[in-house]
């Protein structure tokens, strides 16, 4: 058994196709069959069930998949190790981040990330909070900053806080709920909600649609965007909407969860060491979130 059979094992049962897995790979679809079937051979057991040109793990299949993961998990985080260990830096690093905070601070971020580290190649890539989390337990970014919704007990990332972020349930100026002194429970299910949504858990009670009546969307800049040109409802983060509050354009809702708080975190991979460029960029979104 090695490392690139249960790779091809792993890829296979995520995709529940040889071919798919072999473009996700960019390796020989023959290849990587016959890698599968020196797999089960050793084991002498089969770990697919084939239904049409669809794959699907036999019982066998879904007692090992878990430990198969770990193992290259565990490989990774080795390979990263011995990285460190011989002072190798990053040449090209990816980011992934909400859009809790303002572009304009991203893009200061990024221009003084590039003057002060210029042997690393830095990549942001905007996401779904609630997508953070599985975006570094797979490896597909290095790390990843946002408000943290999940709280999950996930062994392969480390949740770092940075900050306290104010959450406010917003509707627009002119928008009858503004107009309220105090608004119960009845009257928000009974208004259009713009909600936030992501791939990776569908089932978050914490990001359950209040109304009954909703939209949802993958950013708070399109929740924001909703609830200024439609009559909607929803809650977003306070530092992406101070100008708004301020012009007086939205109105926090009188609500008993009118305003709650929720953690902005550094999510980085289990047992990586926080690189110099990393350190200097959660101090300055603990900065920022300590200033505002």
């Amino acid at each position: 058994m090695n490392l690139s059979q249960i790779e091809a094992f792993c890829t296979i049962a995520d995709t529940g196709s040889i071919s798919e897995a072999a473009r996700q790979l960019d390796c020989n679809r023959t290849k990587l069959s016959m890698s599968l079937k020196s797999l089960e051979k050793e084991l002498n057991t089969a770990l697919f069930t084939r239904t049409g040109n669809h794959l699907s793990l036999s019982e066998a299949g879904k007692a090992i998949y878990k430990d198969c993961e770990h193992i290259l998990y565990t490989a990774n985080r080795i390979k990263l190790t011995c990285s460190q260990a011989t002072e190798e830096f990053a040449a090209e690093m990816w980011i992934a981040r909400d859009d809790s905070l303002p572009d304009t601070l991203w893009h200061d971020i990024a221009t003084q990330l590039n003057h002060l580290f210029p042997n690393t190649s830095f990549n942001l890539v905007l996401a779904s909070s609630g997508d953070l989390t599985n975006l570094v337990a797979t490896a597909q970014v290095d790390l990843a900053f946002g408000v943290d919704y999940e709280q999950l007990d996930e062994p392969r990332v480390v949740y770092q806080p940075l900050g306290k972020i104010r959450m406010m349930s917003v509707c627009k100026s002119t928008h009858p709920l503004a107009t309220v002194k105090r608004v119960y429970d009845d009257e928000l299910r009974k208004s259009m909600q713009a909600v936030m949504v992501y791939l990776t858990e569908k089932d978050n009670p914490s990001l359950e649609p209040f109304s009954r009546r909703y939209i949802g969307f993958s950013s708070f800049e399109y929740i924001l965007n909703t609830i200024l040109s439609d009559s909607a409802w929803g809650v977003l983060p306070e530092p992406l909407i101070r100008s708004h509050l301020r012009s007086q354009t939205l109105t926090v809702i009188k609500h008993t969860y009118g305003l709650t708080q929720e953690d902005f975190c550094m999510f980085l991979p289990s047992g990586v060491k926080e690189s110099p460029a990393v350190t200097w960029l959660s101090d300055k979104l603990s900065e920022f979130l300590f200033d505002f």
